[in-house]
């Protein structure tokens, strides 16, 4: 049965509303407007009566319905009898005159302006920072027991962690810096070779493969790898509530998942940025013999003489705040995952960006640093 709602005039004075029916979502009804163009249309009017007669089941369409028809009759002074109204009905009635209303723009969004806009990327940014350092903080207590001694890894899952974030990501490492170095070398002979400096270009891939695009390569392609797998696996458990069945049976979230897998990519971080690195230099050099008349002996030689301790040194202590930082990221946007698949996604692409975003910050912070310092 459709929601019915009919109009009767009585005494000229009195319009009266009876109500019937089947009111939800699914089934068709009257409109407010109809009615309220009827009682408007006839000045004589001057009180509504609302009669509730067979009404069968209801939901937020009825309650629309008579809002409208109520707000619409207040706004012309005209005198409204709600006793039959049933007293459920009544009370969803009042709760909405009590919700305060939000002001929206034409296409059905809040205005803003692009001082609150900015402003409010600042406060995301603030929160999201603090929210990042309480992590820190409770992840170096963590450490700082696992130092001690007072905390232990299981060295079962430890040792699958290793393998997953250092031998495992190899073969993506070296293809990635191979190119990387080989585009570096193409890109300095187009230009060396105009000044006959071609020996140079072992100087230009050496140096920068060395002390930024081997430690680079290594934090992005481990962001999006490694970070992300970490931020996923993480999530998945907490729609899956083993996190609370760890925390129910006793378990510190952070010394047991966080903390294995943060030491594990610390350490191997380095590793893998000597390895790119390396494989950087070799896709320059087989660029270099390719494009030009060096030799190999003579691409070797100079990029020994180029290369100095503190280049290699200076991908090295890069490479560990990158580690750090990606396994941490990745474990709190894990943690901070909602109960639902969908945010298990939002939080792997959250973790992803905000890891090659900090990657880059702090790659510019070092820059400063390391200039200031002289090395």
């Amino acid at each position: 049965m459709t929601g019915i709602a009919e109009l009767k005039v009585k005494d000229k004075s009195t319009a009266i509303i009876s109500i019937a029916g089947t009111w939800n979502i699914y089934e068709k009804h009257s409109h407010a407007e109809e009615f309220i163009e009827k009682i408007l249309s006839k000045p004589s009017i001057q009180r509504v009566d609302l009669k509730f007669v067979d009404l069968k089941s209801w939901d937020s369409v009825l309650i629309n319905f008579l809002v409208h028809i109520l707000n619409s009759c207040e706004s012309k002074n005209l005198t409204i009898n709600v006793d039959d109204i049933p007293i459920g009905i009544r009370r969803l009635i009042e709760l909405s005159k009590t919700s305060p209303v939000r002001s929206i723009s034409s296409d059905g969004q809040k205005k803003s302006t692009i001082l609150e806009f900015i402003g409010g990327i600042g406060l995301l940014f603030f929160f999201s920072l603090r929210t990042f350092l309480g992590f820190i903080g409770k992840l170096r207590m963590g450490i700082t027991s696992f130092i001690g001694g007072k905390v232990k890894i299981r060295s079962q899952e430890f040792t699958v962690v290793l393998q997953e974030v250092g031998v495992k990501a190899l073969p993506i490492v070296f293809l990635i810096s191979f190119l990387v170095g080989l585009i570096i070398a193409f890109v300095s002979v187009l230009q060396l070779s105009q000044f006959g400096a071609n020996i140079y270009v072992a100087n230009l891939v050496g140096i920068s493969m060395m002390r930024e695009m081997g430690c680079i390569m290594a934090g992005i392609i481990m962001s999006g790898r490694t970070g992300a797998a970490f931020a996923a696996t993480i999530g998945t458990m907490i729609v899956n509530d083993e996190v609370d069945a760890l925390q129910t049976a006793g378990f510190s979230i952070i010394n047991f998942l966080v903390l294995p897998r943060v030491i594990a990519l610390t350490l191997m971080m380095p590793l893998l940025c000597v390895f790119s690195s390396f494989i950087g230099i070799f896709g320059g050099l087989c660029a270099a013999i390719s494009a030009t008349d060096l030799t190999i002996v003579r691409y070797c030689t100079q990029t020994a003489h180029a290369v100095h301790l503190n280049d290699f040194f200076v991908g090295i202590i890069k490479s560990c705040f990158f580690g750090f930082l990606i396994a941490a990221i990745g474990c709190q946007k894990g943690l901070q995952c909602k109960r639902s698949a969908e945010d298990v996604g939002l939080t792997t692409t959250t973790a992803v960006v905000t890891s090659i975003t900090a990657i880059i910050i702090m790659d510019a912070i070092f820059a400063v640093i390391f200039s200031l310092i002289g090395i």
